[in-house]
């Protein structure tokens, strides 16, 4: 099946965009049986704050840009072509801190696990300060 532009969900974010390709919720997306599959797009400053996916895993392919990439309590710069594995249950955020857009691919599987896509734990400890104390 080719992916139509029409097939793409595109909600509109604090941190920019996300195009769904594979949504795991919405009728009308591309009618995958377990991968979900999100174009982000981070405006400079923006980023997807701490949070969790509790029972899937993700990979994030860096298509543009540069971004802080946290993984737990590790943090790299990461730029276009970087592939960053996230296990079930791990907190995670991803920042644009470069000057123009960044975007990324986020693939998950588990599409039909009824749990929220993602759990935000951005105002708990330690992810409420940890950018301020790094």
């Amino acid at each position: 099946m080719f992916v139509e532009p029409d097939m793409i969900l595109s909600e509109p974010a604090a941190m920019g965009v996300n195009e769904f390709f594979s949504h795991p919720t919405a009728s009308g997306s591309t009618p995958t049986q377990d991968l979900i599959l999100i174009r982000a797009t981070l405006l400079p400053g923006k980023g997807h704050d701490f949070h969790y996916h509790e029972n899937r895993e993700e990979f994030l392919y860096i298509l543009s840009g540069t971004i802080e990439q946290w993984l737990g309590e590790e943090k790299r710069v990461c730029k276009a072509g970087d592939v960053i594995y996230v296990p079930p249950g791990v907190v995670h955020a991803s920042f644009n801190i470069g000057e123009g857009n960044a975007q990324l691919l986020a693939i998950f599987n588990n599409k039909s696990d009824p749990a929220e896509l993602a759990t935000d734990v951005s105002q708990l400890v330690p992810w409420k300060h940890i950018r301020m104390i790094d």
